[in-house]
Protein backbone atom coordinates (compact mmCIF):
# COMPACT_ATOMS: atom_id res chain seq x y z
CA UNK A 1 0.00 0.00 0.00
CA UNK A 2 1.66 3.13 -1.22
CA UNK A 3 2.37 5.85 1.81
CA UNK A 4 -0.36 8.80 1.47
CA UNK A 5 1.68 11.95 -0.68
CA UNK A 6 1.41 14.22 2.77
CA UNK A 7 2.91 12.11 4.62
CA UNK A 8 6.82 12.26 4.81
CA UNK A 9 9.01 8.34 3.73
CA UNK A 10 10.78 6.54 6.57
CA UNK A 11 14.14 8.00 5.22
CA UNK A 12 12.40 11.90 5.56
CA UNK A 13 10.94 10.52 8.75
CA UNK A 14 13.99 9.76 10.60
CA UNK A 15 15.89 12.72 9.44
CA UNK A 16 13.44 15.22 10.42
CA UNK A 17 13.73 12.92 13.69
CA UNK A 18 17.17 13.67 14.10
CA UNK A 19 16.92 17.48 13.03
CA UNK A 20 14.07 17.90 15.75
CA UNK A 21 17.25 17.18 18.31
CA UNK A 22 18.94 19.97 17.54
CA UNK A 23 15.98 22.22 17.19
CA UNK A 24 12.57 23.08 16.97
CA UNK A 25 10.80 22.11 13.23
CA UNK A 26 8.34 23.81 11.36
CA UNK A 27 4.45 23.53 13.07
CA UNK A 28 3.11 21.83 9.75
CA UNK A 29 6.61 19.53 9.68
CA UNK A 30 5.88 18.63 12.87
CA UNK A 31 2.40 17.61 11.98
CA UNK A 32 3.11 15.22 9.49
CA UNK A 33 5.95 13.72 11.47
CA UNK A 34 3.32 12.76 14.11
CA UNK A 35 0.83 11.43 11.25
CA UNK A 36 4.03 9.49 10.48
CA UNK A 37 4.81 8.42 13.70
CA UNK A 38 1.62 7.20 14.38
CA UNK A 39 0.86 4.69 11.50
CA UNK A 40 4.98 3.83 11.53
CA UNK A 41 6.33 1.00 14.54
CA UNK A 42 9.69 1.12 12.84
CA UNK A 43 9.96 4.82 13.22
CA UNK A 44 8.66 5.60 16.23
CA UNK A 45 11.35 2.92 17.06
CA UNK A 46 13.89 4.71 16.18
CA UNK A 47 12.77 8.07 17.68
CA UNK A 48 13.03 6.24 20.93
CA UNK A 49 16.45 4.37 20.07
CA UNK A 50 17.55 7.67 18.95
CA UNK A 51 16.67 9.93 22.17
CA UNK A 52 17.50 6.98 24.53
CA UNK A 53 21.27 7.43 22.71
CA UNK A 54 21.39 10.88 22.84
CA UNK A 55 20.33 10.76 26.63
CA UNK A 56 22.91 8.13 27.76
CA UNK A 57 26.05 9.49 25.71
CA UNK A 58 24.98 13.44 27.32
CA UNK A 59 27.13 12.69 30.13
CA UNK A 60 29.98 11.66 28.83
CA UNK A 61 29.92 14.24 26.62
CA UNK A 62 30.62 16.53 29.23
CA UNK A 63 33.34 14.66 31.25
CA UNK A 64 36.53 15.36 31.49
CA UNK A 65 39.26 13.12 30.22
CA UNK A 66 41.52 12.73 32.60
CA UNK A 67 45.26 14.44 32.16
CA UNK A 68 47.33 11.09 32.96
CA UNK A 69 45.11 9.45 29.30
CA UNK A 70 47.12 10.49 26.51
CA UNK A 71 45.91 9.09 22.98
CA UNK A 72 48.95 7.26 21.33
CA UNK A 73 50.49 9.12 18.70
CA UNK A 74 50.08 6.53 16.17
CA UNK A 75 46.34 6.43 16.75
CA UNK A 76 46.24 10.10 16.35
CA UNK A 77 47.57 10.44 12.81
CA UNK A 78 45.31 7.10 11.99
CA UNK A 79 42.50 9.72 13.13
CA UNK A 80 43.41 12.14 11.37
CA UNK A 81 43.66 10.37 8.08
CA UNK A 82 40.58 8.92 8.74
CA UNK A 83 38.74 12.20 9.26
CA UNK A 84 40.69 13.80 6.22
CA UNK A 85 39.19 10.77 3.72
CA UNK A 86 35.73 11.49 4.65
CA UNK A 87 35.40 15.54 6.37
CA UNK A 88 35.96 17.70 2.86
CA UNK A 89 38.46 20.86 4.00
CA UNK A 90 36.66 23.98 4.31
CA UNK A 91 35.71 26.57 1.00
CA UNK A 92 38.55 28.96 0.71
CA UNK A 93 36.87 32.84 0.79
CA UNK A 94 37.84 35.73 -2.03
CA UNK A 95 40.76 36.52 0.61
CA UNK A 96 42.23 32.76 0.11
CA UNK A 97 41.73 31.79 3.23
CA UNK A 98 39.54 29.22 5.34
CA UNK A 99 36.28 30.09 7.03
CA UNK A 100 37.91 28.60 10.06
CA UNK A 101 41.04 29.92 9.72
Amino acid sequence: MPIPSFLFSCRQATLLIERQAAGPLPTATRAQLWAHLRLCTYCRRYEFQSDFIARQARPAAGAMVPPHVVLPAAARARLQQLLAAVVPPAPATASGFSKDG
